[in-house]
């Protein structure tokens, strides 16, 4: 059942003037005045992270090399998908060998000038393993679509198959994630391709949105990747040991699937790197979801805006982990963005 966005609560974390007048602006672009938005910021906003380019060198693999593979793949077709939006499928190649799939989304027809890109991952992870784009994925993705965004999906490599892999499916499965630097080179292969390949996409307009483990993954990416611009991550992981559990990690650990387990969550976890993220951020959970996820979402909005950052918190008190980002979550967000591109 659809709840009404009205419904949404209303929380109030003190901010900056400039970020009141944020809000102010999305709040009357959306007509939605009884709609809960929270936003804390005690300074203007930093255009970029603090990862030094070093760093994301190391991580995500030279950026001409990568543009060098994103040149050979063949342009992309877009064919109709629904009432105003094309999407085009490519297969674009990996630096260690291999390929991965993109869904790539643009409005029909397209505007005049370049447009905004957002890059979304498919959910269903746990961050431990990689995932394929299905069916079904296109609900995330249409919408941005819709609003004048690119879209590019794109897959994370180290795919197990099924829900019934066998633990030596899921020891591959994990191991091929963990070679993609825990997706953060999937992100950077999507991004280099909409680059060299999407003349109608503004390269400086980059931002990250995903839901679940795929809200972790636009987090992290974001505290990473100084390309990324703003990110928007609908009820994410950001304390990815506290969401397995003791259980999920013992079993995990026991079977060899990932080496020093909780180490390897917490390095991933977008709640360790919470200092890498000065972009804009915009953060949804829902009150009666898992508290392993609420809970922890609720003290990183606490700490980024302890620490002055510029995060825009929607809590939604009763609904549901997929359906309220389809129906409360992504409109907002859409509306958000809309607001923060057009300061960028």
């Amino acid at each position: 059942m659809e709840m009404p966005l009205s419904a949404v609560l209303a929380t109030t974390l003190l901010g900056s003037s400039f970020m009141s007048l944020r809000l102010s602006i999305v709040l009357s672009g959306l007509l939605l005045l009884s709609a809960g938005l929270s936003g804390c910021s005690n300074q203007t906003p930093v255009k970029g992270t603090i990862v030094e380019e070093e760093i994301v060198e190391q991580l995500l693999g030279a950026p001409d090399r990568l543009s060098a593979l994103v040149k050979q793949v063949p342009d992309a077709n877009f064919t109709p998908l629904v009432s105003g939006v094309k999407r085009a499928i490519v297969k674009a190649p990996l630096p260690e060998g291999g390929t991965m799939t993109l869904w790539i989304y643009q409005p029909d027809p397209l505007p005049g000038g370049k447009l905004p890109c957002v890059f979304i991952a498919p959910a269903g992870t746990g961050m431990v393993h990689g995932s394929e784009l299905g069916k079904g994925a296109e609900l995330e993705h249409i919408p941005w679509a819709k609003a004048g965004f690119a879209v590019v999906a794109y897959e994370l490599s180290g795919d197990p198959g099924s829900q019934d892999a066998s633990i030596s499916q899921m020891q591959i499965a994990a191991e091929a994630f963990r070679e993609a630097k825990s997706g953060l080179l999937n992100a950077q292969v999507a991004m280099e391709y909409a680059k060299e390949k999407l003349s109608f996409v503004d390269s400086r307009r980059f931002y990250t949105v995903g839901h679940s483990s795929a809200g972790t993954m636009a987090l992290y990416v974001a505290e990473m990747d100084p390309q990324v611009k703003a990110c928007v991550a609908f009820m994410p992981a950001v304390d990815i040991r506290a969401w397995l559990g003791v259980q999920g990690l013992t079993t995990i650990q026991r079977n060899n699937i990932v080496p020093q387990a909780g180490d390897y969550v917490n390095k991933i976890s977008p709640m360790t790197h919470l200092e890498r993220l000065s972009q804009p951020t915009f953060l949804v959970y829902v009150g009666n979801d898992d508290k392993t996820l609420w809970g922890p979402a609720e003290k990183f909005a606490q700490q980024m805006q302890d620490k002055g950052k510029d995060i825009t918190v929607v809590k939604i008190p009763v609904g549901t982990h997929y359906q309220s980002m389809l129906d409360e979550g992504i409109p907002l967000a859409i509306e958000w963005l809309k607001m923060v591109n057009g300061l960028n």
